[in-house]
């Protein structure tokens, strides 16, 4: 694979014209190339690397770690106590998707106008899928640019989207933005067109933790406070600990990634 200007040249295929807009970074090699057929074109990514970037950073520091307990009231709760809201893509784009489902229902099957409704409808699709995955990449960078280790729950998406939830855990993307975290975390880069995209190499972790009671454990004194999901606080009868539940649950997420890292160590120092 090569490319010039606007042009790559693909084995088997020969040439094609691009547009780009984000020129190749000097130092890198290409690994793979992919072409997607998306709602408004084809795209071209490009999975980049580059040898002088090391696997971990030389400042990585696996104590500067923070947790994070993903909901769909607020996107992600912190053990720091930052939260994002979640910006519910899907729901607020619903009008125009409705809308334009409607264009398409209305017109003949098999006829040209269907096929032009069917493309705006799919179009609409992609610019909320668009917009997610940006929102994703923009709090994972945020992520990253405070900590070097983030703790994730290891969630069983595909169980949870067969719930009456499902709407709004497709709308949330979790399994994607848990994607892009670790991709972001990693020694990778992605360069694309149209969009040209570059994910930056980082160096850093991400770890996933079993989040088995981590809602209903106190994150102060260990005692089970079992309470609905309805029941947005955590109040220990114990310790006295009064916090909201998600924030609860991040803190506990964060000990759990911290305990095992020090476990980790001291097996590491036995063996020497």
């Amino acid at each position: 694979m090569r490319s010039r200007g606007s042009e790559l040249t693909l084995s088997k295929i020969g040439d094609i014209k691009v547009i780009v807009h984000r020129q190749i970074p000097d130092g890198f090699d290409i690994k793979t190339v992919s072409i997607t057929k998306k709602a408004d074109g084809y795209y071209v990514t490009l999975s980049l690397d580059d040898k002088t970037v090391p696997m971990i950073k030389p400042d990585f520091d696996a104590d500067n770690i923070v947790g994070i307990d993903v909901g769909l009231i607020d996107f992600y709760v912190a053990s720091d106590n930052t939260r994002i809201p979640t910006p519910k893509h899907l729901r607020k784009a619903e009008r125009k998707l409705k809308s334009a489902q409607r264009q398409v229902s209305r017109r003949k099957k098999g006829s040209n106008r269907r096929k032009k409704a069917i493309k705006k409808l799919a179009i609409q699709h992609k610019k909320v899928a668009d917009t997610r995955k940006n929102f994703h990449f923009q709090t994972a960078k945020a992520l990253f640019d405070k900590y070097d280790v983030v703790a994730v729950e290891k969630l069983n998406i595909k169980g949870l989207v067969k719930t009456r939830l499902a709407k709004s855990i497709n709308d949330a993307g979790w399994r994607q933005f848990v994607s892009i975290l670790s991709n972001k975390a990693a020694k990778l880069a992605t360069w694309s067109t149209p969009c040209g995209r570059l994910c930056a190499n980082a160096g850093l972790k991400v770890i996933a933790v079993n989040p088995n009671g981590t809602s209903q454990e106190c994150s102060n004194c260990g005692h089970k406070v079992k309470k609905p999901l309805s029941q947005r606080m955590h109040n220990c009868s114990i310790c006295h600990t009064i916090l909201c539940r998600d924030l609860n649950a991040a803190i506990n997420i964060k000990a759990r990634r911290t305990h095992a890292l020090k476990a980790q160590l001291m097996s590491s120092l036995k063996s020497h």
